[in-house]
């Protein structure tokens, strides 16, 4: 990961800090930095902010796989939900296949 695209993404969040992109993209860069409590952190506040972010649900649930399986099955079939509600066939089937991975 290069910091010049942390510090920039940290620059344009300042200026602009409700963007969910952006902030989707700086959790991004944590998890890439190997600091995944916050890129957690900043996931479930985008959920908290717009339910239908499908990407943070899919992130999120990746993310607490190995430290709580329950809430990743939930978050993964919260996230499934919401791309079927927007008809994103891809990815209502990569949500399934992380699903299907926690619980066969």
């Amino acid at each position: 990961m290069s910091n010049s695209r942390f510090d920039k993404l940290l620059e344009m969040l300042e200026k602009q800090p409700d963007d969910l992109f952006l902030q989707y993209a700086l959790a991004m860069e944590y998890l890439g930095l190997q600091q995944p409590d916050k890129a957690q952190t900043l996931l479930m506040q985008i959920i908290a902010t717009d339910e239908h972010y499908v990407a943070a649900y899919y992130q999120l649930g990746l993310l607490l796989q190995g430290k709580d399986e329950a809430a990743a099955i939930a978050i993964f079939e919260k996230g499934m939900q919401e791309a079927q509600l927007k008809g994103d066939r891809k990815t209502v089937n990569e949500f399934r296949s992380a699903l299907d991975e926690l619980l066969y």
